[in-house]
């Protein structure tokens, strides 16, 4: 939510000035975004140290943060040596799974997991930082906006831990700026049971027909940073060439761009915008509206792909579509070390655990291996009834051009009423 880039940039603005006063720590030399606005030119740009140029901190001296060769077995006796405990904090109610297969995996060691919200997550380890005494070892949390990376990783507050042997079973498209857990999609749903022949839709610009005015479901961009970083994600990059070439595909002419649309993205949101879309409070209502049985004429909607998990429980009759060209970015749920960790190699060895380990055991996965994610490594199957991530229509995903584009969009959304 925008309310967390406000509480974000002010604890951040903090937390560099006591860096920067201090002899050694984590602190970067860029500042921030501040206010309500994305930082313009370099800032909150600042490079992560290059372990090759010795110029390392202590922290990252003694933690060997930079070592991606060591096994489980050399980081579990390290951990051991550390005081045997590792904290993590999750967006996941799943992460209390992970913690006692863990715990069991490696006898001796505790992990301490941690339910927390997005924005609480931010807010209390921020805290923690700038009060000098970091809690969590380890961080899993999502980043479509770029800001983990740009604000966080590049200022030194979290790490990305690289293990070289897990790493190269994941494309490197979704290493460069993150250490990536597993995938998530927010896709366009129907309801099987009035459409048993298939979707109705199966363009992104048949949302914008009249017969859909007012019959489609999504959250609001200004309400959730997901969300605005979900629209975003249609007007950078090659997202907009490829909404031009789907349009021509279904109309067979070439798109006209309106007033103010720069290119095919803005123009797609601003017909979108233009059919009314009924905007809720969580993909869990989305869901309800649109997969309960017994409509004649239900709505489609816009959630998160994770919500495929929960249809049976609750009798939802609904299936998502891979539409042309596609439903929009992925949402990367990555893991991070925090600065500072007293117990780096426990931190290391949990992250190892949670991508799924190299031996076979992938009881730290295994949590988050359900329908509606997709693991990022190629020597992992995604869960049972999975439609394989390569056949999924998925946008390309830059997160810094959406960084710098975040709020350019939103203001867009929000000029149209």
């Amino acid at each position: 939510m925008l309310k967390r880039k406000n509480i974000l940039a002010c604890l951040l603005a903090l937390v560099m000035l006591l860096s920067l006063a201090a002899c050694g720590g984590g602190g970067g030399d860029s500042q921030p975004s501040g206010g309500d606005s994305q930082p313009s030119g370099d800032a909150g740009q600042a490079a992560p140290a290059d372990p090759a140029s010795g110029d390392l901190t202590e922290w990252e001296q003694s933690s060997g943060i930079y070592n991606t060769d060591e096994t489980d077995e050399e980081l579990y006796q390290k951990a051991l040596e550390e005081g045997a405990t590792v904290t993590l904090y999750s967006i996941s109610s799943r992460c209390t799974k992970v913690a006692d297969a863990f715990m069991e995996k490696y006898p001796g060691l505790e992990c301490v997991p941690f339910d927390i919200s997005t924005n609480d997550l931010l807010e209390k380890v921020t805290k923690e930082y700038e009060a000098g005494a970091p809690t969590a070892d380890v961080v899993h949390i999502k980043d479509q906006d770029g800001s983990m990376y740009l604000e966080y990783v590049a200022n030194k507050i979290f790490y990305n831990f690289k293990p070289a042997d897990i790493f190269s079973h994941i494309d490197p498209i979704y290493t460069e700026t993150q250490t990536p857990l597993y995938i998530e999609l927010t896709q366009l749903f129907y309801n099987t049971e009035a459409y048993p022949d298939g979707s109705p839709i199966t363009n992104l610009w048949q949302l914008t027909e009249p017969q859909w005015k007012g019959k489609i479901m999504m959250q609001n961009p200004l309400d959730n940073l997901a969300w605005g970083s979900w629209i975003a994600g249609f007007c950078v990059g090659e997202e907009p060439q490829r909404l031009a070439d789907a349009y021509k595909n279904l109309y067979g002419e070439e798109l006209t761009l309106s007033d103010g649309c720069e290119n095919a993205g803005y123009e797609f949101l601003k017909r979108l915008h233009a059919n009314e879309p009924i905007f809720t409070a969580s993909s869990d209502e989305i869901a309800e509206s649109v997969g309960t049985p017994g409509q004649s004429d239900p709505p489609v909607g816009f959630c998160a792909s994770s919500k495929l998990r929960k249809a049976e429980e609750n009798g939802w009759l609904f299936a998502p579509v891979n539409l042309e060209p596609d439903t929009g970015i992925p949402a990367v749920n990555t893991l991070y070390i925090v600065e500072g960790s007293e117990h780096p190699s426990a931190a290391k060895l949990l992250v190892r655990f949670m991508m799924g380990g190299v031996d076979g055991d992938i009881g730290g996965y295994k949590p988050f291996n359900t329908l509606g994610g997709w693991p990022v490594r190629d020597d992992l199957a995604p869960a049972e009834g999975s439609t394989p991530f390569a056949e999924i229509n998925v946008a390309p995903f830059d997160a810094t051009e959406i960084y710098y584009n975040y709020n350019t969009v939103r203001d867009f959304w929000q000029q149209l009423g």
